[in-house]
């Protein structure tokens, strides 16, 4: 855990809450990203079923539509030690462990040759040599 020291200040966190929807109070509000992020959530994972068949009108069906969604939501929206939603953690965690592939930038005259590029080696040697001493006895 690091030192706070008195000079450390938290930067500007702005947070929206929503606190009435369709005509209906939610009491103390819902903050607008967490409401945002539910939203998405819900409509790509039923979506997702949808698309897989999964019927809208059986026994387990609140279940699979709501749980799944819900628990991400819960979970991802929590704020971890340094104040940033667990998501974002998450979504770090994607992105460090699937690095972005640079696309090879071509030389279009090479091509015009008709010939690919090859890579090119290239050796370096090194000689180590003693630096000569001056008359006091040390290294210049």
């Amino acid at each position: 855990m690091p030192l706070r020291l008195p000079t450390d200040t938290q930067h500007i966190n702005l947070r929206t809450r929503q606190f009435e929807l369709w005509g209906r109070s939610l009491g103390q509000g819902i903050e607008r990203q967490t409401l945002f992020i539910a939203g998405v959530a819900v409509v790509v994972w039923w979506l997702v079923l949808l698309v897989i068949g999964m019927p809208l009108l059986t026994r387990y069906s609140p279940l699979v539509y709501l749980v799944p969604p819900a628990a991400f939501v819960i979970n991802g929206t929590r704020r971890d030690d340094t104040g940033r939603m667990v998501l974002v953690g998450w979504w770090d965690w994607v992105l460090a462990r699937h690095p972005a592939r640079r696309r090879r930038i071509g030389n279009p005259l090479l091509e015009l040759a008709g010939r690919a590029p090859a890579p090119t080696r290239i050796t370096v040697t090194t000689e180590l040599a003693p630096s000569p001493m001056d008359e006091g006895g040390e290294h210049t």
